[in-house]
């Protein structure tokens, strides 16, 4: 037996009236990534902390929001509690934005997306002591796997004679490690070259 008109129409307003939190914070989201995560986003794919697919979630959570939104309109032109003529327009000018605004962030994609993050294997070796401390932080910096492959060349650098590359490559190494495994002093290299070869870091690379 088919449901009631009554039945139905009560449940298409309990849907209505569910979907529009969600649909609030689903735009929010949107609002929030596109124009607050957008530079610190890039620049953490640009470093190769995460992921360059982040660069479409923006967009993503757009869509996201056109679709629900088509669904809620028109849920409440069933309901015969919305103009169908006024939902069409407003779902038309949604998709019509999302058009203008999705070859950007698919650009912003590709470009970002395919960017490599700055060698660290010759500044880590740099005459200059300031260089070589800054490049040794930055290290802690980046992705756990490219990180990992400057284990050998900060390892080298607990014996530099400038006590802050020794400091910030001591401290590079606890971060990667998680703690602090090798220590320091004298002999903390072979400390800690004996702990991250157990941990399958190949030395005499970079």
């Amino acid at each position: 037996m088919a449901p009631e008109p009554r039945e139905q129409g009560g449940a298409l307003l309990a849907f209505i009236r569910a979907a529009r939190l969600p649909l609030y914070l689903i735009l929010l989201a949107a609002v929030g990534v596109a124009l607050f995560g957008g530079p610190s986003l890039e620049r953490a794919v640009r470093e190769g902390a995460i992921g360059s697919w982040v660069l479409v979630l923006a967009p993503a959570l757009v869509a996201t929001f056109i679709v629900g939104f088509a669904v809620y309109r028109f849920a409440l032109v069933s309901a015969g509690r919305y103009h169908a003529g006024k939902a069409m327009v407003q779902v038309a000018l949604m998709v019509l934005v999302f058009t203008f605004v999705l070859p950007t962030s698919l650009e912003r994609y590709r470009t970002v997306g395919t960017a490599h993050p700055v060698d660290l294997s010759r500044y880590l070796r740099a005459p200059d002591p300031d260089a070589r401390a800054m490049a040794a932080e930055l290290t802690r910096h980046r992705s756990r796997e490219d990180a990992l492959s400057y284990v050998p060349r900060l390892v080298g650098l607990l014996g530099d004679p400038s006590p802050e590359v020794r400091r910030q490559a001591h401290a590079s190494l606890a971060s990667l490690a998680g703690e602090d495994a090798g220590g320091e002093g004298s002999d903390a290299a072979a400390r800690w070259q004996a702990y991250w070869e157990r941990q399958g870091v190949r030395f005499g690379t970079r």
